[in-house]
C-alpha cells in the first residue's frame, strides 16, 4: 500500500488574497525525482465546459483553472506570502499607497508574436474598467481609477484610496493580447491569446479542450523548477459529467489526472501505479452561517452551535479523514491563520459549555420535553446546505445529531445553489452550511461587511475594524489588523467554523513533479510524463 503523499506548508500563515504583502499559503517545494524529459500529452477531466476563455469576462473557477496556463500576471505570489516579480520585474508604491508604479519586462511575447508591454497592460485593465465591459471581476480592483503608460515600460496604477488586497487580486487577471481582442472580438474567449506557457490550441464543444506549449517560453516564476518552455508538449481537458465515470476513465489509463473523490481516496492510493497527492493547508472554509432572524440573531444561540460542533467527527466521518478542523472564521492556508490565536477566542467541543450558553441566553426546557424553549415555544429550527453533494448532506445530519443532544429540535434541507441564493438573503434561510474558496483576508469583508454576502449584516463596529485591514498595506500590519476582526468575529460568534477540506488529486506514477503553487494553482509548466 503507497502512502499519501502531501504538499504543505508548515506556516500558519499562508494563502490569500492580498495586496503588497497578501499572505498566502506557502508550500513545501517540489523535488525533481528524476533528469525530466520533454513530450506527451498531459490528460485530465472537467465536469463540464468552461463558459469562455476571456479573464475580463468570467469569474467561474473551472475557467481559471485553465487560464491559468494561457495568461501571464503582473505578480505571483511566493512561499512567504508576498508579491513577487512576474512580468513586473519591480513596482513601487507612492508614500500615501494611493500609485503602484511597475516596471515591465522588456522582450515578452503573446502568442500572436505582439508585444506584451506597458499599453498592452493598460489595454486590459482599461477593459476591466470599464462599465461597458460588465466584467465580473471588476470588484476584484477596489478603489482602482485608472492605469497609465507613460512608456512601454512604465505602467501607473492609481488608486481612489488604499486597496490592500490589490496584489493577490491581480492572480485574477490574465494578461491578453490586444490585438487578438480587437481581431476576435466577441468571439475572443473561444479563441484566447495570451503569453503563457501553453497557447490554446482547439476546443471541441462538449468534447475537450487543447492547449500546445509555446516553445519560445521564458518562465520568470522563481518558484518553479522549470523555468520554460514547458515539458509536456500539450493539455488536453476532457469534459467528463460524472465523477464516477472520471474515475473510472483515470484507472482505465486514459487519463493521467484527475480531481480525486474522497470516497476513492483510499482506495486509488492503494492501487499499483497511482498516488494521490494532496494540499491540506487550503484556502477552503466550511462554516454554519447565521440570518439575522431570531432565535439566529441571539448571540447565546450562535454560541452554543459553535460549542456544541464536533468538528473532528465530521473531518472523519463526512470527509473521510480528508480535511482538518478549523475554529477560525479563515481557511487554514491564509495568511492571518493562527490557531492558537482561534484556540484562545473559538470554540472547542463542549456539550455542556453548549448547553449552558443556551441558559444564558434564555432558553430553557420548561417542561421537560427534551427541547429547549424561547418566550415560551419549543426552538425548532432547520439546517440548511446546498445539493447536490454527499458530503454537505453528511455533515448537516452529523451536526443535527449534534445539536438534538443539547435540547434544539433541528431538521435538515438541502436545495440547488440556484435557489439557495435569493432565501440566503430573504433570511428564509435561518442558519446554514457553506462553503468558500478564496485567497485573500479580505474573505472577512466579502463574509461580513455591511450588508455581508447574504445580506443579513448591519455591524458598524465590525466594518470600522474591516476598513483597518482592508486599507492597511503593510503585510505584517495587515496581519494584526485581521486578527482584530477575527477576534470579533469569533466573540460574537457570528459564525461557526468548521472544517477546511483538502485539494486532492489522483495522479499516474510517470506523471512527475504535479504540485500547486502557494495560491493553491497548478503549476503544469514543472509536469513531465516518463515513459
Amino acid at each position: 500500500m503507497k502512502l499519501l503523499g502531501s504538499i504543505g506548508r508548515g506556516f500558519s500563515l499562508m494563502t490569500i488574497l492580498a495586496i503588497l504583502a497578501m499572505a498566502l499559503t506557502p508550500y513545501s517545494p517540489v523535488v525533481a525525482q528524476d533528469t525530466p524529459v520533454s513530450g506527451g500529452t498531459f490528460r485530465t477531466a472537467i465536469s463540464e465546459e468552461p463558459d469562455q476563455l476571456d479573464p475580463a469576462n468570467t469569474n467561474q473557477l473551472l475557467a481559471s483553472n485553465i487560464m491559468n496556463n494561457i495568461y501571464d500576471r503582473l505578480v505571483y505570489i511566493g512561499e512567504d506570502g508576498l508579491p513577487k516579480p512576474w512580468v513586473a520585474e519591480s513596482w513601487a508604491i507612492s508614500e500615501d499607497n494611493l500609485t503602484i508604479t511597475f516596471k515591465i519586462r522588456e522582450g515578452i511575447k503573446f502568442h500572436d508574436g505582439t508585444d506584451l508591454d506597458a499599453e498592452a497592460v493598460k489595454f486590459n485593465f482599461d477593459r476591466i474598467l470599464d462599465p461597458a465591459t460588465a466584467a465580473p471581476n471588476k470588484a476584484f480592483l477596489g478603489s482602482l481609477e485608472s492605469v497609465e503608460a507613460p512608456d512601454a515600460t512604465t505602467a501607473v496604477f492609481k488608486f481612489a484610496s488604499p486597496y490592500a488586497p490589490f496584489f493577490t487580486n491581480l492572480l485574477s487577471f490574465g494578461i491578453v493580447s490586444p490585438t487578438a481582442v480587437e481581431t476576435y472580438g466577441e468571439s475572443f474567449g473561444r479563441n484566447p491569446v495570451g503569453s503563457g506557457p501553453f497557447m490554446f490550441g482547439s476546443w471541441d464543444t462538449g468534447s475537450s479542450i487543447t492547449l500546445t506549449k509555446n516553445p519560445d517560453y521564458v518562465n520568470y516564476r522563481e518558484d518553479d523548477l522549470n523555468r520554460g518552455p514547458a515539458y509536456i508538449d500539450e493539455i488536453v481537458y476532457n469534459v467528463i459529467s460524472e465523477a464516477s465515470t472520471q474515475t473510472a476513465a483515470f484507472e482505465a489509463g486514459e487519463l493521467d489526472m484527475i480531481s480525486a473523490p474522497r470516497e476513492d481516496v483510499a482506495r486509488l492510493a492503494a492501487t499499483e501505479g497511482i498516488s494521490i497527492v494532496s494540499l491540506e493547508e487550503s484556502n477552503n472554509l466550511n462554516f454554519i452561517e447565521y440570518s439575522a432572524n431570531e432565535p439566529f440573531r441571539n448571540e447565546a444561540f450562535r454560541k452554543a452551535v459553535s460549542y456544541a460542533i464536533d468538528r473532528e467527527s465530521i473531518a472523519e466521518i463526512a470527509y473521510l479523514g480528508n480535511a482538518t478542523p478549523n475554529q477560525c472564521p479563515i481557511p487554514i492556508g491564509n495568511a492571518a491563520y493562527d490557531a492558537e490565536l482561534c484556540a484562545q477566542y473559538g470554540y472547542s467541543y463542549d456539550l455542556e459549555k453548549a448547553k449552558r450558553a443556551l441558559a444564558d441566553g434564555g432558553f430553557v426546557d420548561s417542561d421537560g420535553d427534551g427541547i429547549v424553549e424561547l418566550n415560551g415555544q419549543n426552538v425548532v429550527v432547520t439546517l440548511w446546505s446546498y445539493a447536490p453533494y454527499p458530503v454537505q448532506s453528511k455533515t448537516i445530519q452529523l451536526v443535527q445529531a449534534d445539536l438534538n443532544q443539547i435540547g434544539l429540535q433541528v431538521e435538515v434541507q438541502t436545495v440547488e445553489f440556484g435557489a439557495m441564493q435569493p432565501m440566503l438573503e430573504t433570511g428564509e434561510i435561518g442558519f446554514d452550511y457553506m462553503r468558500w474558496t478564496y485567497a485573500d483576508q479580505s474573505i472577512l469583508s466579502a463574509l461580513f461587511k455591511s450588508p455581508g454576502w447574504t445580506g443579513q449584516m448591519d455591524d458598524p463596529e465590525l466594518d470600522k475594524l474591516l476598513e483597518v485591514a482592508d486599507t492597511t498595506v503593510d503585510p505584517e500590519a495587515r496581519i494584526e489588523a485581521t486578527h482584530q476582526v477575527m477576534i470579533y468575529i469569533l466573540e460574537n460568534a457570528l459564525i461557526s467554523p468548521v472544517v477546511s477540506d483538502w485539494v486532492q488529486s489522483a495522479v499516474r506514477d510517470n506523471v512527475h513533479d504535479y504540485h500547486w503553487d502557494a495560491l493553491n494553482t497548478e503549476r503544469l509548466i514543472d509536469v513531465w510524463i516518463s515513459n
